[in-house]
């Protein structure tokens, strides 16, 4: 807060009286970014293709949260360490991501690309566990950016997986077997379709 006064030209007192403690100046600055992860949404992801936008809150997501890194980084390690006293505002910011793909989710149904099995919005929910746990092993330095987009992406693409329809699986089977490779995972030989067990 001192570096931060000096840097404005404030008195440590009047810093806080203007804008309130550290965790409140998070808090805007979170928002502030999520603002614009909105907007940049918008541009390069509109919603005349569903499924894309579905990746695309996912990947622009990860961009701003990398690029703001040191915002995001002791965010995240806090949050996850029970240092802050986010409460309400930290609901706030999980209900807006999660609404940004249940919006998209519900596009795809209307477009026939998934299936009106689940709710969009608990399936939403489900797309933002993955990507919240992937984003706390990137904070604790687990994961590259590589590797933070495609876990995060892997739990996208399994959560879909589960409603497309047979003119959007295909897609969602090629984005998988890509996002293995990225993730290591052993070539798996591939089973004979017309097996027949004997007992």
């Amino acid at each position: 807060m001192r570096k931060l006064a000096r840097q404005a030209d404030l008195s440590v007192p009047t810093l806080y009286n203007l804008l309130g403690g550290r965790e409140e100046i998070l808090k805007a600055l979170v928002v502030e970014a999520i603002d614009r992860m909105d907007a940049a949404l918008e541009r390069e992801a509109p919603l005349d293709d569903p499924l894309e936008r579905c990746r695309a809150v996912v990947t622009v997501s990860i961009q701003h949260i990398v690029e703001f890194e040191t915002i995001f980084r002791p965010m995240l390690l806090a949050a996850h360490q029970g240092l802050t006293s986010w409460g309400l505002e930290e609901d706030k910011l999980t209900a807006r991501a999660v609404r940004m793909q249940a919006i998209a989710i519900e596009v795809a149904i209307d477009r026939g690309q998934l299936r009106d099995l689940l709710d969009p919005t608990l399936l939403g929910h489900q797309i933002f566990h993955g990507f919240e746990l992937a984003s706390m092993r990137w904070a604790f330095g687990v994961l590259d950016e590589e590797g933070f987009r495609n876990r995060a992406l892997y739990g996208l693409y399994v959560a879909l997986l589960g409603v497309a329809t047979p003119s959007a699986l295909p897609g969602i089977e090629r984005e998988l077997r890509r996002l293995e490779r990225g993730l290591g995972a052993p070539r798996r030989r591939r089973r004979a379709k017309n097996t027949v067990e004997s007992n």
